[in-house]
């Protein structure tokens, strides 16, 4: 769960992860922030590389990475942090 209801996202936004994945998932989660008004409670930051090029897309949600996901799969593990 998440401290304080907020949700720290750390996106890999390297040319291999961005060609993986990350861009549709990088569009879907600003999507879901700005559909369900969390500015106030997402923060996404934005890395050239997070060194996991192989498994990519990588991303990392409070800390825990995690990689080869989806953008549903990062959108439920969003929702799954703030509840």
């Amino acid at each position: 769960m998440a401290e304080d209801g907020f949700v720290k996202i750390e996106l890999c936004m390297g040319s291999s992860c961005f060609a993986r994945g990350n861009s549709g998932i990088l569009t879907a989660i600003e999507n879901y922030i700005e559909e369900n008004g969390l500015e106030d409670k997402v923060e996404l930051e934005g890395h050239l590389c997070l060194g996991r090029c192989n498994n990519g897309p990588h991303i990392a949600i409070n800390g825990k990475e995690y990689s080869a996901l989806d953008a549903e799969n990062v959108v439920d593990l969003i929702r799954k942090e703030l509840s």
